[in-house]
């Protein structure tokens, strides 16, 4: 075992502020499954850090010699590990790697693609969950607009198990975001529980899917740049739904209404 220095140890706890990882370029990535995703994106790593509970199993020594062959790994105790994780119960393992900074100008998607957008969603758990459901539909990038939550929060990046390495995480000034979109050829469809049933909206080849905040909704200037406004039909009393929960049903119904 080591003893992590304080240098490293104020790098790793700053982190957990958007200030710092903003300033570093740099972000914490926890847990088994997404150090694992996070090694096969290919996306650079600074520090490993990991503790003997990442020894208990088969899965989790190969990790351990993955990060070996690819960046200087600190073996602390778990009294050290539990003051460095995020976590309740660490599985051991936590990475401080680089952040990918994709731009609108360099990103090209396919023809046919998907681009879920995300404006104002305030917790980082959400914004995880909403980035395993842009990838688990294909969506081509994830676009967080200005008031979104930084999706490289640990607890974002824990909740998307992997997802945000999946596609470009885009993100910019509202007005060049939008122009950008519209200059793509891309529909807009905002998420609102006034809207017309999703099924029956038109679906183009490239399909913008706007999802707003947790309890606001859209912006004005967002609504209103919006093509169209898209909701699941529901029954039962039922108000309204997750934003994750019906971001997810509506990346189902667009995915499969161009198919």
């Amino acid at each position: 075992m080591s003893e992590i220095s304080r240098a490293r140890h104020n790098l790793i706890t700053g982190l957990a502020r958007r200030k710092v990882r903003e300033a570093e370029g740099l972000f914490l990535a926890e847990g088994v499954r997404v150090v694992e995703e996070l090694l096969a994106a290919g996306i650079g790593i600074r520090l490993a850090v990991v503790s003997p509970a990442l020894d208990e199993t088969e899965r989790g020594r190969a990790l351990a010699e993955a990060l070996e062959k690819r960046v200087e790994v600190e073996r602390v105790g778990p009294g050290r590990m539990d003051a460095l994780a995020e976590t309740r119960t660490s599985q051991g393992v936590l990475v401080v790697a680089e952040t990918p900074r994709p731009t609108l100008a360099g990103t090209t998607l396919a023809d046919r693609a998907t681009v879920l957008v995300l404006d104002g969603v305030q917790d980082p758990g959400n914004l995880g969950t909403l980035a395993r459901a842009a990838a688990a539909f294909g969506c081509g990038a994830l676009l967080c607009l200005p008031g979104t939550v930084d999706p490289w929060n640990p607890k974002a990046v824990r909740a998307s198990a992997g997802a945000l390495f999946r596609m470009p995480v885009l993100a910019g000034p509202l007005g060049e975001s939008l122009g950008w979109l519209e200059g793509q050829g891309f529909t807009l469809l905002g998420a609102d529980a006034a809207g017309e049933p999703v099924e029956d909206a038109p679906l183009p080849e490239r399909v913008a899917l706007v999802v707003g905040n947790e309890g606001a909704g859209l912006n004005d200037e967002v609504r209103s740049r919006c093509h169209r406004m898209v909701a699941v039909p529901m029954g039962g009393g039922t108000e309204s739904l997750n934003v994750a929960v019906a971001t997810g049903i509506l990346l189902y119904v667009i995915t499969r209404g161009r198919e």
